[in-house]
């Protein structure tokens, strides 16, 4: 790289970070707003939206990628939660706080650093925990959900996360490899029909990962038949039909796997 192109790229990380800091002080006064019952909710929320997105998405490129790490699971934490309750909100700014000391660092921490960074944030599992389990008997189960973002991706993970579970979404099987590396989910969820590659593509990937190689997947489809690469997906491999008995089938697969039990 040239000194020329290095000084350029530096210069527009320098641009980048200043402009963050400038939309963080505006989400920090948006949920200061929406907590004190100040101005409108849904515009100050939109533009919160907004900012996130656009951090989340420009952090990756200047070498911040837990700073796009924590937007993206605080993009989870609202697509998973119906309506924010009241002090939710300071949950909301923990998240904001992290991603200002994230940025202020200047650079990523190591691994073990950054997955207690990001075992530290808030999530569905801490917001709604199935009752009758002592402290210790409850643990963090992440699933991840890979799916175009829409309707179905919304009421899949409100439902899940209305049951414990820490939800993070994915649109993509090459966006949730990514994740899954670093989040380490206990399930995978993933629709079948995607462009390049397929929900059982997906499954093969993740059985070679070391670090996605135990966890327990389910393809999501609409097919009638088992036919071509479903017929040939490994026997723990799970085939959930997309219809109306959908998420049924989904409450029958998670307690079939135990994991109700573990919230």
């Amino acid at each position: 790289m040239t000194p020329d192109l290095e000084e350029a790229l530096a210069r527009l990380r320098l641009e980048f970070i200043e402009m963050a800091r400038e939309w963080l002080d505006e989400i920090d006064t948006a949920i200061d707003d929406i907590y004190n019952h100040r101005g409108d909710r849904g515009e100050q929320f939109v533009d919160l939206q907004r900012h996130i997105h656009t951090i989340k998405g420009s952090a990756g490129s200047h070498g911040l990628k837990l700073v796009s790490l924590i937007c993206h699971r605080l993009e989870d934490y609202l697509e998973s939660t119906r309506r924010l309750e009241h002090e939710q909100w300071l949950e909301v700014q923990r998240f904001i706080d992290q991603i200002r000391a994230a940025m202020d660092s200047g650079s990523d921490p190591a691994g073990s650093e950054q997955e207690k960074i990001m075992a530290g944030l808030p999530s569905s599992a801490t917001r709604q925990l199935t009752t009758g389990f002592s402290d210790q008997e409850r643990r963090q189960v992440v699933v991840l959900v890979v799916m175009p973002a829409g309707l179905q991706r919304k009421m899949v993970g409100t439902e899940l996360a209305s049951c414990g579970f820490d939800i993070s979404f994915a649109k993509n099987p090459l966006e949730a490899i990514n994740l899954a590396v670093t989040l380490k989910p206990q399930v995978v969820l993933s629709d079948q029909e995607f462009d390049t590659i397929s929900g059982a593509d997906l499954a093969g990937i993740f059985a070679l990962i070391k670090t996605t190689r135990d966890c327990h997947f389910a393809v999501i489809t609409s097919y009638d038949e088992m036919t071509g690469e479903l017929a040939l997906l490994p026997h723990k491999v799970k085939i959930l039909k997309k219809d109306k008995q959908f998420m049924e089938s989904l409450t029958e697969y998670l307690m079939g796997i135990g994991l109700f039990g573990e919230i």
